[in-house]
């Protein structure tokens, strides 16, 4: 539950004896020393922190944004907007040439970090997809290990049986119910007539696609009801967001004096000793962004870097570590020679197709409702349902050695892999993983909004890769971040296919009578081209927030940051522990994955320290 500010110490006002401190007055870490020093207090950096403080280590959890706690924008799910004005870095973005961008990019930047602001999806990847994270050289990095951490973190509130009549699926095997986490259905239940809608008409035309009633109960592919990182506040009736933040640290019963957090200070660089060992960090004031003014703090067992996919690299760089030309240009001396350090990002590109509602539907509450829940029934699809005449074509291109080495490098030399090897190694496990275990390439959100109904979809496990770099050793400079969206052609397939079939849907006879116009936005008509809709596609297409890559679990020569216990090659008692240690996208929602990702790595920490 919820925490009131009146419970949660801000400013230069330690809390009570007992709990934990909250504050940002830099004293309370300045020239001290801590057990771990954890930067970034998202999902990761949480949880971490509170798996090692619960352990009796004392940890300090630096954090570069606010503390939110007295925001309800931030927990009061009916309160929030999207994008988020409040706690979002909104990073500028830029194209391969160094030309910024008109778009941004989401991140959380207050204590939560992205769960304070994300669209709350919560469900499972596939055992076939952890498994893979394992193969390229991450022992102990499998299904069986990391699923027991998804139910841990999980504290699910069963759908009612009016949610159950209104269309929420339960699969009661696939969740936790003594964890942190909640998760939830609405109440009531979002759009009930505008999903039956979607069920009865996606079948129709992604081939073989089946109704499930658990987007986490699947082995590959399914349209089912969403569940969300919510529960329900009987006293007020409102939904409060179950927030990294909400769960494991503003809560009375996670509350311990061995853990200290300190916000709106930006962490500068790494600190490191003659041998690489690191010591501690350098930081300043998010406040007065003054880099020449910086504080330090010392870590007796290990420096853990949780900033995120988009800000740990700059970090990295900062303090030495990565690539030899990005460093020099940055004016940046060198301590350790990590190419791969930034490059590998990876997210999933979205666009919207909207159809115009017939006008006697506009009105229609369980049609149109204006809630704040983003997507209330998901459709994961796989090559098969997107070319029903065609997937083995499709699937004897992916496969093609030529076609691979070719992928390869062209992102080598665009900057996305240190090496051929490396680019051929990931892109072969997302080539597998949609050929063989025929999992799902596209995600497809059924929505409505006034007047419309509207179709959010994304290439679910996107070839393209892109990268992140500092400019300067300015810790106030936000890093260049180049995405590279739709750089691949089986990505632009799966954009372009999906976009077409989602007029299809429309024009279906499951929305006979509710659609006027299926070809309402983008205005591409029944006989558009695919390089019609490949411009549209380039020009509107925006991140789904789902960023990994960027400091890749995997051997060193293949261009890996880290290895198998999260350990940054080359140095000494540092660590990364977020999503950028990812190596390819998976077919799910982050956040299941992520907690289990930090559970894991809080035991490895706590059995090397010991």
């Amino acid at each position: 539950m919820r925490l009131s500010p009146l419970h949660v110490c801000i400013g230069a006002f330690a809390s009570a004896a007992g709990a934990t401190t909250v504050t940002d007055n830099a004293a309370f870490a300045s020239n001290k020393t801590f057990d771990f020093v954890i930067v970034g207090a998202g999902l990761s950096g949480i949880t971490v922190a509170n798996k090692l403080s619960g352990q009796g280590h004392s940890v300090l959890l630096v954090e570069a944004g606010p503390d939110g706690s007295w925001n309800p924008a931030i927990w009061d799910v009916e309160s929030s907007v999207y994008p988020a004005v409040f706690c979002n870095w909104r990073y500028p973005v830029y194209d391969d040439a160094g030309n910024k961008l008109n778009s941004t990019i989401d991140a959380g930047a207050c204590i939560g970090g992205s769960t304070s602001i994300n669209g709350m999806v919560w469900y499972r990847p596939t055992k076939a997809e952890i498994d893979k994270l394992e193969t390229l050289g991450n022992p102990g990095w499998n299904w069986d290990n990391l699923e027991p951490y998804m139910k841990a973190i999980e504290r699910n509130h069963p759908p009612t049986a009016d949610q159950v009549a209104q269309g929420a699926g339960y699969d009661p095997e696939v969740h936790g119910y003594h964890g942190q986490v909640n998760t939830s259905f609405p109440t009531p239940m979002r759009i009930p007539k505008a999903v039956q809608l979607y069920k009865k008409g996606l079948p129709l035309v992604f081939t073989g696609l089946e109704v499930g009633n658990d987007l986490s109960s699947r082995t590959s592919v399914v349209s089912a009801s969403t569940s969300w990182t919510i529960w329900n506040d009987p006293v007020t009736g409102k939904h409060v967001r179950s927030s990294a933040a909400d769960a494991l640290l503003w809560a009375p019963d996670q509350q311990r004096t061995t853990l200290t957090v300190l916000a709106n200070h930006t962490v500068a660089k790494v600190t490191f000793d003659k041998d690489l060992q690191a010591t501690g960090v350098l930081f300043a004031s998010s406040l007065t962004r003054d880099a020449g003014k910086l504080y330090t703090v010392k870590a007796r067992k290990s420096v853990i870097l949780s900033a995120g996919t988009l800000a740990t690299p700059a970090i990295l760089e900062r303090s030495g570590v990565g690539g030899a030309s990005v460093l020099s240009a940055a004016n940046v001396a060198q301590m350790i020679d990590l190419p791969g350090v930034g490059v590998n990002l990876n997210d999933q590109p979205g666009s919207t197709t909207y159809a115009h509602m017939s006008e006697n539907h506009q009105n229609d509450t369980s049609l149109v409702d204006g809630g704040k829940l983003f997507g209330p029934e998901i459709s994961l699809v796989n090559i098969d349902e997107i070319w029903a005449t065609d997937a083995h074509g499709v699937a004897e291109s992916l496969t093609s050695p030529a076609n691979l080495a070719s992928r390869a490098e062209e992102l080598v030399r665009a900057g996305g892999a240190v090496s051929i090897a490396g680019a051929e190694s990931i892109l072969n496990a997302t080539i597998q993983l949609t050929v063989e275990a025929r999992l799902p390439v596209a995600e497809f959100i059924a929505e409505t909004y006034p007047a419309v109904f509207g179709a959010p979809f994304w290439p679910l496990t996107p070839l393209s890769r892109g990268h992140v770099h500092i400019r300067s050793a300015d810790p106030f400079e936000v890093p260049v971040i180049t995405p590279r969206f739709l750089t691949d052609q089986f990505d632009q397939q799966v954009a372009v296919a999906v976009a077409r079939l989602s007029r299809a849907l429309w024009a279906s006879t499951a929305f006979e009578g509710f659609v006027d116009d299926a070809y309402y936005d983008p205005e591409i008509g029944p006989n558009g081209t695919d390089a019609e809709y490949l411009a549209w596609l380039k020009g509107t297409a925006g991140p789904a927030s789902h960023w990994i890559g960027s400091t890749a679990m995997m051997p060193r020569h293949l261009g890996g940051v880290v290895d198998s216990r999260l350990r940054v090659y080359g140095a000494r008692n540092l660590r990364v522990v977020d999503a950028g240690i990812l190596p390819f996208q998976l077919t799910s929602h982050t956040m299941s994955t992520l907690y289990a990702v930090a559970q894991k790595a809080a035991q490895l920490i706590l059995e090397d320290c010991n």
